[in-house]
């Protein structure tokens, strides 16, 4: 009960878009780490010993009330509309800002604001992209540099000019080496991204290996055979039909035999992409071995399922395939077609469909049988 209170809390905040999710927990990060430095300039203010500035609290509904903003953007997917989602660059230019602002009433320990600032650059290396990253580290150079100069010219006495010019000077050199990082991390995350890609191109070559017939492109027997155990386990919790038929070439050795086995090979690919064009959008053609081809028809009866062949061995009878030398090639097809009985297995309905192909063969073939 208690993990269903918190799932249900979760997506509140977060929704259950996984990308979303991830947007948004970078933002909260940011905020609560706004709030540290919050509570930190407020130690810093406390501790100086002066009275505390008129901007110190519009500062703090500022920076919360910036981020909180950027949050309500995300959530409600208004930010969906900008190239990057998840503002990460306006959330660390807002940061960057924000600190500047708290260095210039932290008295004392204002020094407590570079680490903020180097951690939101840091956040922006894993972020960004190198030359975003390198803007960002100017902006920060520049508005750290405006708001040190400022404060020591109308306070130079908490804001001594001589460690100003030391502070930036330090801020000038520490600012440079970590755009040297974020352009190696660049370069890391690029080699990585590519990597990433390249082995997503190689498993999909693979899974097209794996499942389909180099020759026609269509689906190969491997394949075929899950796509119908699939179909049983839907047949069984559904109560729907399903039929199967198997086609073979008609005379296809004669092809091979008289025009060569290139011809062949155009003639196969040929069937292939009409019979394709002839079936359903849900029926399935695949290659099943030589010049033989099975259909599954998901959720067919019989009399829609003979429609379909039909309409397979009349399209096919009609094809005119050029092959080399100008020579055109007439095909047709056999066809065994069976519905799937309940209490069958898998293999006895291809049995059935493999004696009705042999029996529509042998009653002079360019045919469907069925039982």
């Amino acid at each position: 009960m208690a993990m269903s209170h918190f799932r249900r809390l979760g997506e509140l905040w977060l929704g259950s878009d996984p990308a979303q999710r991830l947007r948004l927990r970078q933002n909260l990060l940011a905020v609560a780490l706004m709030g540290i430095s919050v509570a930190m300039l407020h130690y810093a203010v406390h501790i100086d010993g002066r009275p505390a500035g008129p901007w110190l609290w519009p500062w703090t509904v500022m920076s919360l009330g910036g981020l909180a903003l950027v949050y309500a953007a995300i959530r409600s997917g208004w930010s969906l509309r900008f190239a990057d989602p998840s503002l990460t660059r306006e959330q660390i230019a807002f940061a960057i800002a924000a600190a500047a602002l708290a260095y210039a009433q932290a008295g004392a320990l204002r020094g407590a604001c570079f680490p903020a600032l180097m951690l939101t650059l840091m956040f922006g290396m894993f972020q960004l992209r190198t030359r975003n990253a390198h803007a960002m580290g100017v902006y920060a150079l520049l508005v750290f540099g405006l708001v040190m100069g400022v404060m020591a010219w109308v306070d130079p006495m908490h804001y001594p000019p001589a460690v100003e010019l030391g502070h930036f000077m330090m801020l000038a050199c520490v600012l440079p080496a970590g755009a040297v990082l974020t352009t190696r991390l660049g370069h890391i995350r690029r080699r990585l991204s590519d990597q990433r890609k390249e082995l997503e191109r190689t498993l999909a070559q693979l899974q097209a290996i794996a499942t389909r017939d180099e020759l026609t492109g269509l689906p190969n027997r491997r394949q075929m055979q899950a796509l119908m155990d699939q179909e049983l386990l839907r047949s069984l919790r559904h109560h729907h039909d399903f039929c199967i038929a198997i086609v073979d070439l008609d005379h296809f050795k004669r092809v091979n035999d008289e025009h060569g086995h290139a011809a062949g090979d155009t003639v196969l690919r040929a069937f292939a992409q009409g019979g394709q064009t002839a079936l359903r959008g849900t029926d399935v053609l695949a290659r099943w071995g030589g010049e033989e081809f099975l259909v599954l028809l998901p959720e067919t009866a019989m009399p829609p399922a003979v429609a379909g062949m039909e309409r397979l061995r009349q399209q096919t009878a009609a094809l005119r395939i050029a092959i080399d030398g100008g020579t055109q090639v007439a095909i047709t097809v056999s066809i065994g077609l069976t519905g799937h009985r309940r209490g069958d297995t898998l293999a006895q309905t291809l049995e059935r469909a493999d004696q009705l192909l042999y029996k529509a063969k042998a009653e002079g073939r360019n045919r469907t049988c069925i039982d």
